[in-house]
């Protein structure tokens, strides 16, 4: 009975040991069955428009700009119909219209030749995620959802079919990893015809007809081109770059073109998931022409620090840029920079660095050694930051300010002058 006993206790712990073994299978099996992949190909050689690239607008025939469209940049056509705004030039059969004509033929003969790295995609494209590269179908390209395409800002993206575009009222072309619109093309041999939040350069053989939505990009038709939508480009954002200099990060970017841009929230993290408001810079409302914009962060974190740029429009709406990084050493011991300007009125920064975590304190004194304010009384972390000194209730003279932490160092006391 106990040989029996034993037996029927080992089986079913066997069991046990089995049950659980497929369930963590189980558990696991879903989500790398249902994981989203794509190929990542060569990057594609750049697409050159010529002087087609000059327009935001282009048709062979008739453009048509429907009531309260925006168009953003120079549009032209042998004939145009114009009941919304236009930012740019508006050419209107002339020699410029027709050399960007030829242009564009022939881009669209050069992308017609040029071998896919995928040639089998299917009609409808909502529900993928696509990397760089060169794609074409064998028949309508249709997006009734959203279209994902991932890559960094030099990616090129290129759409191929013999026939037609078709977008409908939920397409949304999200492009994500900091891809730009400005890289995406539609090369299309008859006619396109849009709707929803669509991004691209559309390089079509016959009409483009934007039934409503928005278009981030280019439409340049060979025949006629019909912007009924609410909007078609916003800002454009063409480089985002930081640099690490002795004293701060320098951010740049440039737009191609704005439309209704109140301006930039730049924004910074240390972990990509928790970002903190360090400044804003106002943008140039409309615009068809470039346009370059800075930023200093003077206030270092050591480690990694990412950032990026909240583009918000006149009426609230926003888009967030990709997001950049740079690296920051652990300054080698503590510092107190020279206030800068000085002499001052009625306002001064003051940098300083310091090696470990540490509670700082800065204080401001008179010439007669009275403490008169305290600046900052709290807990770094180990980086470079800078403090401001408005002083515009205080009287002109010689001052002090001093720089204290918990590391048991005496203070380091620097002279300043306010002058008024």
């Amino acid at each position: 009975m106990n040989i029996f006993k034993n037996n029927l206790i080992s089986i079913l712990n066997r069991c046990e040991y089995f049950i659980g073994a497929m369930i963590v299978i189980a558990s696991i099996i879903p989500s790398v069955a249902f994981s989203q992949t794509y190929t990542v190909y060569t990057n594609p050689n750049l697409v050159v428009l010529g002087t087609a690239g000059n327009y935001r607008a282009l048709s062979g025939t008739t453009l048509n700009i429907a009531s309260g469209c925006t168009v953003t940049g120079n549009v032209g056509g042998i004939a145009v119909t114009n009941g919304g705004t236009v930012t740019g030039t508006t050419d209107i059969s002339n020699g410029a219209v027709t050399t960007a004509l030829n242009d564009l033929t022939t881009v669209k003969n050069e992308l017609a030749l040029r071998s896919p790295d995928d040639g089998s995609l299917i009609v409808e494209l909502a529900g993928k995620t696509l990397g760089r590269g060169v794609y074409a179908g064998p028949g309508t390209f249709g997006i009734n959802g959203t279209l994902t395409l991932d890559g960094g800002p030099g990616d090129i993206f290129i759409f191929k079919t013999t026939t037609t575009l078709i977008t409908g009222s939920t397409c949304i072309v999200n492009l994500t990893g900091g891809a730009l619109a400005s890289n995406v093309y539609w090369q299309i041999g008859s006619a396109a015809t849009i709707n929803g939040d669509f991004k691209g350069n559309i390089l079509a053989g016959t009409y483009i007809t934007q039934v409503a939505g928005t278009i981030d990009g280019r439409t340049l038709g060979l025949t006629a081109v019909t912007l009924g939508g609410s909007a078609a480009l916003p800002v454009e954002l063409t480089t985002f770059t930081v640099v690490l200099s002795n004293s701060a990060v320098e951010l740049n970017w440039n737009t191609a073109t704005e439309v209704n841009n109140y301006g930039f929230e730049i924004q910074k993290s240390t972990n990509k998931s928790a970002w903190a408001i360090i400044g804003f810079v106002q943008g140039h409302g409309n615009s068809n022409s470039p346009k370059e914009y800075s930023f200093e962060d003077k206030n270092l974190l050591v480690g990694n620090m990412q950032y990026r740029l909240k583009q918000i429009d006149l009426d609230g709406s926003f888009e967030y840029s990709y997001a950049v990084g740079v690296n920051f050493e652990a300054p080698a011991s503590l510092a107190l920079d020279q206030n800068y300007p000085n002499p001052f009125n009625p306002s001064t920064n003051i940098s300083f660095e310091i090696p470990v975590k540490s509670n700082v304190l800065i204080k401001i004194y008179n010439v007669l050694g009275s403490e008169v304010a305290v600046l900052l009384n709290e807990e770094k972390s180990p980086g470079k930051y800078q403090v401001e000194f408005n002083a515009s209730h205080f009287a002109s003279g010689i001052y002090f300010y001093s720089l204290n932490t918990n590391q048991d160092k005496p203070a380091i006391i620097k002279k300043m002058i306010l002058l008024k």
